[in-house]
């Protein structure tokens, strides 16, 4: 279960960031532990110029500004006779599924006093017993239909709504009719059994305990202020501790009489299905449900005015970071007309603008903030919120708020240029035309959550062809003049608040309220210049190089992939799809990586891919290449792990030039810039100054201790080793490990005709440099230590405690043993859930998980860890340990195999449609030496998944003489009393 969090993104963008798929990173090789976190090159979030048969026709009809905004024709709406609205989309992606959603109109807000957080809980019940099926029957039917409890099943309650979600197959009518009466139970079949209540208490406490820490208390502080007056300042979602487990059983049926009822409810349902099949059955469940008389008044509940500046100051000793808002309160602006989707694409593109100025910012050698941003959004029903915000080392509070004032006066005075709004403009057209492009490929889900948000808040949801049309005829025509008056419009003295958060610490330089707001008085004394738009007028690479040429082709016909190999040792794996109409994933990987650099020089090597990026490409620094791809989708990310080097990326077909140009300069045209280190050093040291301020700071370097000793390339990255990071170095391992292209490896996946990527393919990775080195990586022998492990750490405030457990040690490695590792996991998985949450009411989540990893040497790795009360510690480990022992013993149940079975055959339908799962299963066969064919051997292997073959892997892979026990107290418990030395440890036994 899950909160939800208000948008910062004006509607009109917002918009399209439901309509549009990003193209996402495609995952490093699986051949060793993570890589280091690497800096994205700048990726632009658009691409090319639209068409010109994109924009409107010269003799369009001038728009009515008036006119109201239409509802997407493809979607059936009505509405019930009880007062249910409904929505129902027919869409194939992802084939064979269907997602549903009831929405309730009802949230934290309308609480009475005895209820504080028993909306959430409500939420909860509905998943513990129901008209048609009893207590934990939902879950086992859906997760034996082959849906995961998470990602599949799954609700959030907020202040002002309850949306309960659902992803079913359609390729079974039974099971189909069965997700409607689970809805329709949902709606008005909650059992609320007492029994089940009192047990699910401990899971909503175990969620609410979860949500304490340094975070948590600054936020109890923060809420008040931001929603000062309203009632939204007192009815926090999770609610009272004390009413969770004290509150009569009454008292959450009573919520559920009063607020569940069809006035205030929709059904919304998106696949691949028949609608009118669909409407049918929404109409047999849901028109049964009886309108309520005298029913309670759903009010809004406003956000009042102040005048005087609001201030909160909130530190905490464990806060790691330190943060600076200024927020300012207005009126909620609707999106109902077209003139309003023309002002909310203004004030888009002035957000959008600030935020570029502001990274720049953020890229100086001694830069004013770790980052900075701009945006508005939800701040309940009857208010919006504009913020300027920044995340500021130590001392750099009132640095940080003169720097976000200074540029809002910035632009004020002089208002942005002329050339920064016409790359916004590009990048919007671009992304509006990709949403367009991918619209018979768009995922249910992105529609489903539209047509909630038109439920409840009245969102738009034009459909994408209106919307297309109308951003080509309004975005060209917007005037610089216009979203420069708009600087005046945002920050007011009135309706004005700021939060500051950080550590409880003397040199933090958390400043008073008179200093920040002596601050505002400052600023309006400065003189600011004009900005100035640094820009480079020059192509990205600066001569073509001379092509090389595809020396041989193989192809496998079962997997529609073809196989070249270039003159210069790259070879490339390409499988065209038509998963999606506007994206292509690339990858490309080479064995070596930080392994093969001594322990001397390994900081500065972990850190070689993100320095790297931080330098910008060829003539380009960071910034003047961010702005030369404007208008493209396109970027390529370099990493540099333990155990190989290499390059992820993604482009639209229309930039795949523009990605392998990318590719081309990571090889051979590395910049080195010291005002580029000295920036990321200080952000760098920004971000690590109060990292020991959090408890599970302490736990993890203690896990690092217990389980690789004093091995250096297996320490914590803290503060103290920064000045390890030397430029030069990290600099030179990155062109030794890209030095040399001939045993790379690459994979292309996506939307594109082999026949014209080829010439792109053999200019810019057949002209890459070969030095034929007959290299691999080395095994560098960091393990973890023989033995059984078990260590405490006691450290932090709240009555919380974090537990993990690990088994591990060396094995064999073959795929078949692979995935029942992982099967194994998956069952564990299930059956802890089980027992931990449900039978016993000691956790909100549990992760279970099984691993075998073939590089450098073949090793397993069996983890459980979850949260839970200190006190309950004992208890839940000792569950744990029987769950573990009856694995050994006689193997999961029949009922939870077929459950894993089945999630994984259902995953595998939807998997196979996506470019990722195939880029991430060709490069991993690459990768473990495997014929590409056995991609489809999964029918065979899943055979293999059997009560015996997990019963066997899990006696050898939770040996009881190899395991490390962490556990995580706070500072002075019953469990484990008071921390007794610096830092707050205890030695391992």
């Amino acid at each position: 279960m899950k909160f939800r969090t208000w948008t910062s993104l004006p509607a009109a963008l917002a918009l399209v960031a439901a309509c549009t798929t990003a193209s996402s990173a495609p995952p490093e090789p699986d051949i060793g532990p993570a890589p280091a976190a690497t800096t994205v090159a700048p990726a632009a979030p658009a691409a090319t110029p639209a068409p010109d048969a994109a924009a409107a026709p010269a003799t369009a009809p001038e728009l009515d500004l008036d006119a109201p905004l239409p509802f997407d024709p493809a979607v059936r709406r009505g509405e019930l006779e009880n007062g249910i609205d409904y929505y129902i989309r027919q869409n194939p992606k992802p084939e064979k599924r269907a997602e549903l959603r009831l929405v309730i109109d009802v949230g934290s807000l309308v609480e009475d006093d005895d209820q504080r957080g028993l909306a959430h809980f409500v939420e909860h019940m509905a998943f513990n017993g129901s008209r048609n099926f009893e207590k934990q029957e939902l879950v086992d039917y859906l997760e034996g239909i082959g849906m995961r409890f998470g990602p599949d099943l799954n609700a959030y309650t907020s202040f002002d709504e309850t949306v309960y979600m659902l992803q079913v197959p359609t390729d079974d009518d039974e099971i189909l009719a069965k997700a409607f009466l689970i809805l329709e139970d949902w709606a008005h079949g909650v059992s609320f059994d007492g029994e089940e209540i009192d047990k699910e208490r401990g899971v909503v406490v175990e969620e609410w305990r979860q949500g304490r820490g340094a975070g948590g208390r600054i936020r109890d502080r923060q809420l008040p202020v931001t929603f000062h007056g309203s009632r939204y300042a007192e009815r926090n979602v999770i609610g009272e501790k004390t009413v969770l487990e004290t509150a009569p059983h009454e008292a959450l049926r009573r919520f559920y009489r009063d607020w569940y009822r069809p006035d205030l409810m929709a059904v919304v349902a998106v696949g691949d299905f028949d609608v009118e099949q669909v409407e049918t059955k929404i109409r047999q469940h849901f028109s049964k449900l009886e309108p309520r008389e005298a029913a309670r008044e759903r009010a809004d509940f406003p956000i009042p005015d102040h005048a005087e500046t609001l201030t909160s100051i909130a530190t905490d000793p464990e806060a790691t970071s330190i943060n600076v808002t200024v927020g300012y309160k207005r009126p909620p602006m609707p999106t109902e007309t077209v003139g309003d989707m023309r002002r909310a694409l203004i004030d888009g593109l002035y957000h959008g603008m600030m935020n570029n100025r502001l990274q720049e910012l953020s890229l100086l050698p001694d830069p004013p903030f770790l980052y900075g941003f701009a945006s508005s959004g939800w701040l309940g029903r009857t208010k919006s919120m504009y913020r300027l915000a920044a995340g500021v080392p130590d001392g750099g509070v009132v640095r940080g708020l003169e720097t976000l004032l200074l540029e809002a006066r910035r632009v004020e005075e002089h208002g942005f240029l002329a050339s920064e709004l016409e790359r916004s403009k590009v990048n919007v057209l671009r992304s509006i035309d990709r949403a367009f492009d991918e619209r018979d490929k768009q995922e249910s889900g992105r529609y489903a959550s539209q047509y909630v948000g038109h439920f409840l808040d009245d969102d738009p949801a034009p459909g994408i062809e209106f919307l297309r049309d109308l951003y080509h005829r309004l975005v060209p025509e917007i005037a610089i003049e216009e979203i420069n008056a708009r600087a005046a419009q945002w920050i007011t003295e009135e309706n004005r608040v700021i939060l500051v958060s950080g550590p409880d610490k003397a040199d933090a330089g958390i400043p008073e309220e008179q200093a920040l707001l002596a601050v505002f008085d400052e600023v309006d004394q400065v003189a600011v210049l004009p900005w100035v738009d640094r820009t480079r007028d020059e192509p990205l690479v600066a001569e073509t190089p001379t092509p090389g040429v595809v020396v041989s082709e193989e192809r496998i016909e079962e997997l529609g992939v073809v196989r070249w190999k270039l003159a210069n040792g790259v070879s490339l794996l390409l499988k065209p799809t038509d998963f999606k109409n506007d994206e292509v994933l690339l990858s490309g990987y080479s064995p070596g990586g930080h392994s093969l650099v001594d322990d001397e020089r390994y900081t500065s090597a972990a850190q070689a891919a993100s320095i790297a990026g931080e330098m910008g490409l060829g003539n380009f620094d960071q910034i003047e290449l961010g702005k030369a791809l404007a208008g493209k989708v396109a970027f390529a990310r370099p990493f540099v792990g333990e155990l190989a080097e290499g390059i992820s990326g993604a482009a639209s077909p229309n930039d795949l030039e523009t990605l392998f140009q990318l590719v081309h300069l990571h090889f051979g045209a590395m910049r080195r810039d010291e005002d580029a280190f000295a920036s990321y050093v200080e952000t760098l040291r920004g971000r690590l100054q109060n990292q020991e301020a959090s408890p599970g700071f302490w736990f993890e370097k203690k896990w690092a201790e217990t389980a690789f000793g004093d091995h250096p390339r297996r320490q914590p990255f803290t503060l103290a080793r920064v000045p390890e990071v030397d430029l030069d170095q990290a600099l030179a391992v990155y062109r030794d490990r890209f030095a040399d292209a001939s045993d790379f490896q690459f994979t292309l996946v996506g939307s594109f005709d082999p026949e014209i990527v080829r010439p792109l393919v053999e200019t810019w990775l057949g002209s890459l440099p070969a030095l034929r080195r007959d290299e691999t990586w080395r095994d560098v022998e960091a393990f973890a230590r023989e033995g059984a492990q078990r260590f405490q750490v006691r450290k932090g405030i709240e009555p919380k405690s974090s537990v993990r457990l690990v088994h591990h040690g060396f094995t064999e490695w073959s795929p078949e043993r692979a995935h029942v590792a992982a099967s194994l996991g998956q069952a564990l998985r299930i059956r802890l859930r089980e027992v931990l949450r449900e039978d016993l009411g000691g956790v909100y989540g549990v992760g279970a998980s099984v691993g075998v990893s073939r590089w450098p040497r073949a090793r397993y790795n069996a983890s459980v860890s979850f949260g839970c009360d200190p006190e309950r510690v004992d208890e839940l480990l000792s569950a744990v340990r029987q769950e573990i022992a009856a694995f050994r013993a006689d193997g999961p149940s029949e009922e939870i195999v077929g459950k894993v079975r089945e999630m994984q055959r259902r995953s595998r339908e939807t998997a196979l449609q996506q470019n990722r799962f195939w880029l991430s299963q060709l490069q991993d066969h690459e990768v473990n030496g495997l014929p590409l064919t056995d991609i489809l051997r999964f029918e065979e292997r899943l055979a293999g998944i059997t009560r015996e073959a997990l019963r066997d892997a899990a006696r050898e892979y939770f040996d009881e003489a190899r395991f490390i026990e962490g556990v995580l107290y706070p500072e002075e418990t019953a469990a484990g009393g008071a921390a007794a030395e610096k830092g707050g440890e205890t030695d391992p036994e």
